[in-house]
């Protein structure tokens, strides 16, 4: 079972930071959802299109560029996302070895519980 933790943030008032927590459970569409919605509240109200920002449209974007098939590691660095926390991924598709993707090491996340996949904002 997926758990979501929400948190306060540390960008302002209505911030959120929203903990997945999978314990090895693929996450839903559904699921995707409801951290979308998240996201793009929290966006929206710390930088509010009404006030000239960019806010949840600039995650809208980044969402259809990658939708798109443009490359994620372009589209992270576009935004100014890839000195954020970094990517662990493993790919099990292959037969007989595992791969570990990350981003560059200046933005490689700290030691985390193996059971904590994502701490989102």
């Amino acid at each position: 079972m997926v758990q979501f933790i929400l948190e306060n943030g540390r960008k302002g008032e209505h911030d959120v930071i929203v903990k997945v927590i999978s314990y090895g459970e693929v996450l839903s569409f559904s699921e995707l959802l409801f951290l979308l919605k998240h996201y793009f509240e929290s966006e929206d109200s710390y930088y509010p299109i009404s006030e000239g920002l960019r806010g949840k449209s600039m995650l809208l974007s980044a969402i259809c560029q990658v939708a798109c098939g443009r490359d994620l590691n372009l589209v992270l660095k576009d935004f100014g996302l890839d000195r954020k926390r970094g990517l662990n991924i493993v790919d099990k598709r292959k037969a007989d070895s595992q791969t570990f993707q990350r981003l560059p090491e200046k933005s490689m996340p700290s030691k985390k519980p193996l059971e904590k996949v994502a701490d989102f904002i």
